[in-house]
């Protein structure tokens, strides 16, 4: 999008709502995980700030799920919801419920929502598209506990993003301890267990930021594990508890040189799963890379964009966007795609 063109959406899109959930309902083995909903109050207070220091009228807005009707009155919607532990509505759902009010949001559909959401579903359709991903087994409450994957292996639950459910002992070697972690994910999460082939090797992760034949690759960073003792995988407190080894031993860094033919096989496949996911104004794509082989992981719409050290924020900045500027072109996209479908519309109605 050129100058000119932001110009003129800005003075057609002055309000905006940055909408968030938040839910009171923890309890027992979940409540550690107010840590990471908690956060997106702090995100929404830095995009709205972002947002005004580029000239828009900007309002918090805690999500009633009884009165998303009310979002109506915004010029457009920046959508920080997630789906929380607790909170009625899933993210998808209420972005079904703008869609159908036809109310102009950030980020990706609800289609692509839902889907994302679900890890094996994701995984199916990108084999179906010939993108590589590690092999998994399903299993159900109350299905056999057991898995045909040759060890290491590791167990998730198959609903969640953030980390949510992943420990130092999700990575399993034997079938008792394949068993202990998917019965805790069927106990606690009240779901499947995703059993997902390990992929010893590098962490990388791929931010994008665009639409269609616009969207484009930051530049790529990577987890570096210093505890070599400890999980070499991303945990749920690596993530978000401060104060455990496993944050401390875990860190991002964006990569400053890849052999070539690996880069180009990781954008490559990047933009893929961006595509095929059918992904909007911005995501992040999770690579796990052995040897030159790179291996998706998961596919990320609307990922974290917490200007305190989100990754797909510290590769933002490595491609020169302030944080102010990086909020205001995901919104001058999102802004543009919609203006888009509005006019394909009217030419369909003419013709």
């Amino acid at each position: 999008m050129n100058d000119d063109e932001a110009s003129q959406i800005k003075t057609r899109i002055n309000d905006i709502a940055v909408i968030y959930c938040e839910s009171t309902a923890y309890s027992g083995a979940r409540e550690i995980e107010r840590l990471a909903d908690e956060e997106i109050i702090e995100v929404a207070t830095a995009v709205k700030a972002g947002l005004e220091l580029h000239g828009y009228r900007v309002d918090l807005v805690a999500l009633d799920p009884k009165n998303i009707g009310g979002l109506s009155k915004y010029d457009h919607i920046f959508n920080l919801v997630e789906t929380i532990y607790g909170y009625p509505l899933t993210d998808y759902e209420v972005a079904q419920q703008l869609e159908y009010l036809s109310i102009p949001f950030t980020g990706s559909s609800s289609e692509t929502l839902k889907i994302c959401l679900n890890k094996a579903a994701t995984k199916k359709v990108l084999k179906a598209n010939k993108i590589t991903t590690p092999a998994y087994a399903v299993i159900e409450p109350g299905g056999k506990m057991s898995s045909a994957l040759p060890f290491p292996v590791i167990v998730k639950p198959v609903h969640e993003d953030g980390c949510v459910g992943i420990s130092a002992d999700s990575q399993v070697k034997t079938t008792e301890q394949l068993e202990a972690q998917v019965r805790r994910i069927h106990t606690v999460y009240q779901q499947a267990a995703l059993v997902e082939e390990f992929i010893e090797g590098r962490d990388i992760t791929a931010s994008i930021i665009g639409n269609g034949d616009e969207a484009r690759l930051l530049p790529l960073s990577e987890i570096i594990y210093s505890d070599k003792d400890g999980p070499c995988h991303l945990t749920f407190d690596a993530n978000w508890v401060a104060g455990s080894n496993e944050y401390q031993d875990s860190r991002s860094r964006v990569i400053g040189q890849l052999d070539a033919s690996l880069l180009e096989r990781i954008q490559t496949l990047a933009l893929s799963a961006f595509h095929v996911m059918g992904c909007r104004d911005y995501a992040r794509v999770d690579f796990r890379v052995r040897g030159t082989v790179p291996y998706v992981l998961e596919v990320n719409p609307n990922p974290c964009i917490n200007p305190d050290g989100a990754g797909f924020v510290k590769a933002a900045q490595a491609a020169g966007y302030t944080y102010p500027d990086l909020i205001k072109s995901i919104l001058d996209m999102s802004i543009r795609y919609h203006q888009l479908r509005i006019e394909k519309r009217e030419e369909k109605v003419l013709i």
